[in-house]
């Protein structure tokens, strides 16, 4: 059925092809992970098939080098994608950012799955399609490595149809990637660094107060016990950051807080509890005294304000082995062991933790605002020097131009190094939403296309995310109209006032219409939350067209971070992305009426965009009345940053000159009401649609 033979829905797998330098072969990698299928046995029957998806124990989306079980085994290195094997074949789902990317990467005995495209079948469907009449059948997936709605979703689906497999927990030590993949044979190692408490400068609320934030949580749920299981959740709660995850300022943990205990488990806990960090900037306690734990880890006398520091191995097995007395509460994306371990006194809910960190407090947004005023003045005086550099022809690529631009950020106040991999795309590369660039992929960045950069930092009081796209020679009017479209979009978000509970699904079509109008479709979310010296990609909020909201969601509420990202990709010829970040901000409207509270969104990054790319034609007065106060708030917050580097100013003034209304089309009135109509009719479709 659907590709049985997996060359069909591929390029460069015919007969003679040359397949390009980034595919990767994993023959060897399916035929040991076929063979440890084998020896998997559950009530005398071996799986006929195993999903192996993205996820560590904890549910990232960027788990640790040992963790990337599902890179090992497809090639596939993107932040999301799901794999199947089946016992004769091998399938790989991924959403519309890496349809490029993957097909490149994955060699030709992997079935390519298009997630999202209307003749793409879903993993389930596929399973039952591959397996035929199974009944007695089942399809493995390793117990620690899925949450447990994932798990229960689908299972449901694939029991939907009679006579169809199960899906079965599989312990981790029987995992088929697990047998083969160890440290003596080229994995990496489990990361043991240092963890490091975060100063009260830049966490602004202490972690004794979070936790008596999150007990009145628990009484308010005549809960017991809290499982904390995200990475980012423990660093926030505890004011602790750490180095184990690549981009990410996260360390391997558990934690359990009860009204009378605190318990975090960590690895390598014995070192980790006394050793001193190097960064005095960021830490001045040895995790010990931050966390008034006694030197072995346990607690002198009460523990109501002391932290057990205990051993990472041992966290699954002691949240389970909680008191059945004591009602657990556990979230929607813990894993499937934890899950089937506890009792059935438990109670599955949203993480309060997860919607208190997304808020930022004073002090973080101080923060936010100094970081990305440091991180504008970088990137800009880089985009600076790189457009006079190509005008003068000097010979820059992707890999040389990211190189640059990585080591100008992390020489930064406060740097604590790079928040993503630097997306520095030239012409049809920028076409690969999520390109990395690599020698075998380098090009040359000359005056002929378009130039897509991505980039951001980790630092002590934020962290940032910015995407700006370039052209360094005359672009064609259809370059400049996507290019537009793509700026009106973000800018129509931008400029959005809109009532309290409401969730970023529901205003997401506000920065596509534009790009519908002329059948141009980004498949990609709009906006995504971002973390203080925390994650790039922050829950549990987003602005993405979803038709399956996740039960984590929360509405756009006052003092988050997202960021408003709009689109283009043209494949094998050039990609356009704008993304700023925006702060969610209270908002005063002309009037009250609605007894109800606003929001609106505030530009924190502030980068200009590329002038002679933009057609003020196509854009409408109230659009370039936004676009003149952004570039007002950069001439007055940005340019006395700037002092000293004179061809910095002069880059941001010819960029940031008032847009007179002349240069809009004739009429900009007459364009702006159907526009306001298509936008409320889009709107209040999805609006009912998403709450019917």
């Amino acid at each position: 059925m659907w590709g049985a033979n997996a060359a069909n829905n591929r390029t460069l797998c015919g007969m003679g092809d040359t397949p390009p330098p980034t595919r990767v072969n994993t023959t060897q990698q399916l035929i040991d992970f076929r063979a440890n299928m084998k020896l998997i046995n559950i009530n005398s029957r071996n799986p006929k098939a195993f999903i192996v998806g993205s996820a560590d124990a904890h549910n990232s989306e960027y788990p640790t080098e040992y963790d990337q079980r599902r890179q090992y085994i497809s090639g596939f290195a993107g932040s999301a994608g799901t794999a199947v094997i089946s016992e004769n074949n091998a399938a790989l789902w991924v959403d519309g950012r890496y349809y490029i990317e993957a097909d490149e990467v994955l060699s030709c005995e992997w079935i390519l799955m298009k997630s999202g495209l209307p003749d793409t079948p879903t993993i389930e469907e596929w399973i039952n399609a591959e397996m035929g009449n199974s009944q007695g059948e089942f399809v493995g997936v390793d117990t620690n490595l899925i949450s447990h709605t994932s798990f229960t979703e689908m299972d449901e689906k694939l029991q939907s149809k009679s006579n169809r497999p199960e899906l079965k927990p599989v312990e981790t030590n029987v995992n088929p990637v697990d047998v083969s993949w160890t440290v003596p044979k080229g994995r990496p190692a489990q990361p043991i660094k240092p963890v490091n408490n975060l100063k009260m400068t830049f966490a602004g609320k202490t972690w004794q107060s979070k936790i008596a934030d999150l007990r009145k949580e628990l009484t308010a749920k005549n809960a017991g016990a809290f499982a904390v299981t995200s990475l980012d959740e423990i660093a926030w709660l505890f004011n602790l950051r750490g180095s184990d995850i690549s981009y990410n300022p996260f360390f391997l943990s558990y934690a359990i807080v009860e009204q009378a205990r605190i318990r975090l488990y960590i690895l390598n806990k014995d070192t980790r509890l006394v050793a001193q960090s190097a960064d005095s900037e960021e830490s001045d306690l040895t995790l010990q005294a931050h966390l008034a734990t006694g030197g072995d880890g346990q607690c002198p006398g009460s523990g109501t304000n002391c932290v057990e520091v205990l051993d990472y191995e041992d966290g699954i097995t002691e949240i389970t082995a909680l008191d059945s007395s004591k009602r657990v509460w556990v979230t929607y994306d813990a894993n499937y062991a934890i899950y089937t371990g506890i009792s059935n006194n438990f109670l599955v809910d949203k993480s309060p933790i997860a919607i208190a960190k997304s808020q930022k407090n004073s002090v973080e947004r101080a923060g936010m605002e100094r970081s990305y005023n440091r991180d504008s003045v970088a990137l800009i005086k880089f985009l600076a020097f790189l457009e006079k550099e190509i005008a003068d022809e000097k010979r820059w690529t992707e890999v040389t131009a990211a190189a640059e631009l990585d080591e100008r950020r992390e020489a930064l106040t406060y740097s604590k190094g790079l928040s993503f991999n630097t997306i520095s795309a030239y012409g049809s590369n920028g076409a690969i939403v999520h390109y990395s660039p690599s020698n075998d992929t380098d090009k040359v960045i000359t005056t002929d296309s378009l130039y897509l950069l991505d980039s951001g930092g980790l630092y002590l009081d934020g962290t940032t995310d910015v995407t700006r796209t370039m052209h360094y020679g005359t672009p064609t009017d259809y370059q400049k109209e996507c290019y537009t479209r793509v700026l009106s979009s973000a800018i129509n978000l931008a400029q959005l006032h809109w009532p309290e509970n409401i969730y970023g699904r529901q205003i997401d079509a506000i920065a596509r219409y534009e790009l519908w109008e002329a059948g141009l479709v980004y498949r990609h979310g709009t906006g995504h939350g971002i973390g203080s010296y925390l994650s790039v990609h922050e829950g549990p909020g987003r602005i993405a067209l979803t038709s399956s909201p996740s039960a984590s969601d929360e509405p756009l509420t006052a003092y988050q971070y997202y960021s408003d990202e709009p689109g283009y990709y043209e494949d094998n010829s050039f990609g356009i992305r704008l993304e700023t970040v925006v702060m969610v901000s209270p908002y005063s409207p002309a009037y009250t009426t609605a007894g109800v509270d606003f929001f609106e969104f505030k530009a924190v990054t502030l980068v200009p965009f590329e002038k002679n790319l933009i057609d003020y034609s196509r854009m409408t007065s109230k659009q370039v009345d936004w676009l003149n106060v952004y570039n007002a708030k950069i001439r007055a917050d940005i340019v006395p940053l700037l002092s000293g580097d004179q061809l910095a100013i002069d880059w941001v003034n010819t960029r940031t000159n008032k847009i007179s209304p002349g240069v809009t089309c004739s009429g900009a009135g007459e364009t702006i009401y159907p526009t306001a109509v298509l936008l409320v009719s889009t709107v209040f479709t999805l609006f009912t649609a998403v709450n019917a």
